[in-house]
């Protein structure tokens, strides 16, 4: 009897450590095994991990030459400006939006998000259009009306690329800084007024402690990002031999470079990208979690004090217009009048006489952009859906079972966040290249696993917090009356965290209908995707044709973006 019940006992601990161990073993595939064999990749004469052969001359090679330190200086500069000027623009329309008396405020809001539904190299290709030395048609306007013999801004710059970075991060910034100014408690500063606190030492006070880490973690999250991306600098950067980290990973692995690609020397740059993203990865966890010791929020309602703007309320409304044209409609604009072109030509009643919506019909009658099209949704859906049923498990995972197993899991989950998408590209060619057994190198399944390992972190950050909210005498009692792990995941657990799910998919849909860099690396030849194909118009001197593939991929992420929106409303008014 005491046998039986300790086999009995065994098979349960066994089928509670199953999920676990199946989770664990999955994100080590995903996430252990292409950064291990990049690491492998770096120590091999040839940079292909399977060859034979152990080297350090690599890292001599790469690190001991002068011209990867201006890179890595550019990069820092290139993150550090584009980190800086977000962070200025985004706590300053989240104090206007969140502790003002700006009018308007509910419009205002959806329109600082809007700038989110132009993909980051389709908001670079607008201002090239605009500001390029040679075909800008600002440039251009101001060379002939002036008479200047050079063109006054060169958006082909670092100063160019920080421009049209701070550009695109200030809508995330600004989703990240609005809660921590909305949520702060009016009784601090209605005591210090008591006190006889004047308004600069409130401010220095009370508003910059309990925004601190809110702004620190924003911050650092941009700065990493700043890192990571490839879309504006490989656009702006790589035609005039201006590199940083990302696009000289993908440059070196690409045709572009001529010959075969090194690949030692990029598995080599890439542990030393890697050794920093991490290190600002542990810096935003660290923060994100200390934040949790500054909240103020009780349980009592309340309405955060207000600033009154007087006069400067029209300057205010002007300074949110303006960001919303640079963002936005100028871009757009642009890209809008080019697609409706035969060939370049400015703004101009004379070249109006000429629009046609050609472009356009190509778009739909394509065979190349209609494959792109049905490759994008098809990549999509399958990675948006194991993005969300997965971190949902994970993160059940990690909030149940505590101790190694749930932070394992968590710090496996987080970790592809200081992986940029040239990383997961190149590490994947590695896996796939070398595993006969599994041909899916060239194929749209390699883009979707890296758009899974890319938008895991995203998911369970969000998943996280719902199952937090979840008190486990649920599930108790479905195990009580009977139900195994299966049932009640699927009767209890999956239900509640629906809406939360819901939401994880259509942002990761959006941002995989929009990803390039990865895409860009793992194309073969029939998996491209619209990016990918916009890209090689772009690239390969179609711009008109670019333009218009570019219009109608932003209507696809905005349509996606508006179905966000309004499953985000829902959910608060069905919360109410």
């Amino acid at each position: 009897m005491h046998a039986m019940k300790s086999t009995g006992l065994g098979r349960s601990n066994i089928a509670r450590s199953l999920p676990a161990l199946v989770v664990l073993l999955v994100l080590a595939y995903l996430v252990l095994v292409p950064l291990g064999i990049l690491v492998i990749s770096s120590l091999t004469p040839s940079g292909l991990p399977f060859d034979a052969g152990w080297t350090l001359l690599n890292y001599l090679q790469v690190y001991g030459d002068p011209e990867f330190w201006s890179m890595v200086w550019i990069t820092l500069r290139f993150a550090v400006g584009s980190m800086f000027w977000a962070l200025l623009l985004g706590v300053a329309l989240a104090w206007l939006v969140e502790r003002t008396d700006l009018p308007a405020k509910t419009p205002i809001r959806v329109l600082l998000t809007l700038p989110m539904a132009i993909p980051p190299f389709l908001l670079a290709i607008g201002w090239i259009l605009l500001l390029s030395p040679r075909i800008g048609v600002i440039n251009v306007f101001l060379r002939d009306t002036l008479g200047l013999e050079q063109a006054p801004f060169n958006i082909y710059s670092v100063t160019g690329m920080v421009f049209v970075q701070a550009l695109s991060l200030v809508p995330s910034t600004f989703l990240i800084l609005s809660p921590a100014f909305r949520n702060m408690d009016p009784s601090l500063e209605e005591a210090a007024m008591t006190s006889g606190a004047n308004r600069y030492r409130i401010f220095a006070r009370i508003f910059v402690p309990l925004l601190a880490p809110a702004v620190l973690a924003a911050a650092t999250f941009m700065l990493m990002v700043g890192f990571l991306v490839f879309d504006i600098p490989g656009t702006l950067g790589m035609p005039v031999n201006i590199f940083v980290l990302s696009s000289r990973i993908l440059y070196l692995a690409t045709d572009t470079a001529g010959g075969m690609s090194a690949y030692h020397v990029i598995s080599t740059i890439s542990v030393f990208f890697l050794a920093i993203l991490l290190l600002q990865a542990w810096g935003y966890q660290r923060l994100t979690r200390n934040a949790s010791r500054f909240v103020t929020v009780t349980g009592k309602n309340f309405r955060p004090r207000l600033s009154r703007l007087g006069r400067w309320k029209w300057v205010a409304l002007g300074f949110v217009g303006l960001y919303f044209m640079l963002a936005t409609v100028i871009p757009l604009a642009m890209l809008g009048w080019t697609s409706l072109m035969p060939w370049m030509m400015p703004p101009s009643l004379e070249a109006a006489m000429q629009a046609s919506w050609a472009n356009h019909m190509a778009f739909f009658t394509d065979p190349l952009t209609l494959t792109a099209l049905g490759n994008s949704l098809l990549i999509g859906v399958v990675a948006s859906t194991v993005v969300a049923a997965f971190s949902v498990l994970i993160s059940w995972i990690v909030v149940r079972r505590r101790g190694v197993t749930g932070k394992l899991v968590d710090f496996l989950a987080f970790l592809p966040i200081a992986i940029p998408g040239t990383m997961i590209g190149v590490a994947l060619i590695y896996v796939y290249l070398n595993m006969p057994l599994l041909n899916i190198y060239g194929s749209v399944w390699i883009i979707a696993i890296a758009y899974v390992t890319t938008y895991i972190p995203f998911g369970t950050r969000t998943t996280n917090g719902v199952l937090m909210q979840l008190h486990r005498e649920l599930e108790e009692a479905a195990r009580t009356s009977g139900a195994g792990w299966w049932r009640v995941m699927r009767r209890v657990v999956m239900p509640l965290a629906l809406p939360a799910a819901l939401a994880v998919w259509i942002w990761v849909i959006a941002h995989c209908m929009r990803e390039l860099s990865s895409a860009l690396l793992l194309q073969g030849g029939g998996n491209q995707t619209l990016p990918v194909v916009l890209w090689n118009f772009w690239v390969g001197g179609e711009p008109n044709k670019a333009a218009a593939v570019g219009i109608w991929l932003v209507v696809l992420v905005f349509v996606t973006m508006l179905v966000w929106q309004w499953a985000g409303a829902r959910k608060m008014r069905n919360a109410q």
